[in-house]
């Protein structure tokens, strides 16, 4: 949380003081509880929100950082803010970033995901693999081919690894056209995933998704697997 004048200023060398649980917080635990699972709740004051999540991320070895989306006081930009600075500072770090837009309280039945062989790509199937697992529900993976005989036979394998972890639950097809119509008539379903890059590159309306009660997560894969931990400033 953005530290208020009225919060306790910290002491040199202590730690971040407490803030109060905010109302989605409460919300998500909530949530957890009536789905029998259990989750770590930790809220308090930062001057730099984005700097704090990358550290705590990486102090914590963990491999995704899911976001919610930002949104201005005008309504618009659910990419800026917190959430640009936590793609811009993870971009160099082998940490995924998911961000939810919009958001269902609907049961997800099918999920969708568009595959190809970048980071972003690869970070995608992975994540709808294990949503898809969690649910026990269909996975659809539309897949980005491109005529190279080495990007098809790393699709290929990404495909058989995620059939795998699915089993029959798994469906891949091609998205015969790179384009936001084609997009959204060949994933009807209530959840989206998507890379970044292929989100810009189609023109996704990421601060008002069409088609009511669907959730987006946007995605930006982890590129780099540095020896030692990149410096973030």
């Amino acid at each position: 949380m953005d530290r208020p004048p009225s919060a306790p200023a910290e002491t040199p060398g202590g730690e971040k003081g407490t803030a109060p649980p905010t109302t989605a917080l409460l919300a998500a635990a909530r949530g957890a509880h009536a789905k029998g699972e259990t989750i770590g709740a930790q809220v308090s004051w930062s001057d730099d929100a984005a700097l704090d999540i990358i550290t705590v991320a990486q102090e914590a070895g963990v491999a995704w950082i899911l976001l919610g989306y930002h949104r201005a006081p005008s309504g618009s930009d659910a990419m800026g803010g917190v959430v640009r600075e936590v793609f811009a500072k993870a971009k160099v770090l082998p940490i995924n970033v998911g961000v939810f837009l919009q958001g269902t309280d609907r049961p997800i039945e099918r999920v969708f995901v568009v595959v190809d062989s970048s980071p972003d790509g690869r970070a995608s199937l992975a994540l709808g693999v294990r949503i898809a697992q969690g649910h026990k529900c269909t996975l659809r993976a539309l897949l980005l081919a491109k005529r190279m005989s080495n990007v098809e036979d790393i699709l290929l394998d990404m495909v058989r690894d995620a059939r795998a972890g699915v089993g029959e639950r798994f469906h891949a097809d091609v998205l015969t056209e790179h384009g936001l119509r084609q997009l959204l008539k060949q994933a009807p379903g209530r959840l989206l995933i998507v890379g970044r890059k292929f989100a810009d590159e189609v023109g996704l309306p990421l601060d008002e998704i069409p088609a009511g009660h669907r959730c987006v997560i946007v995605v930006q894969g982890a590129d780099t697997i540095p020896s030692e931990p990149a410096p973030v400033s």
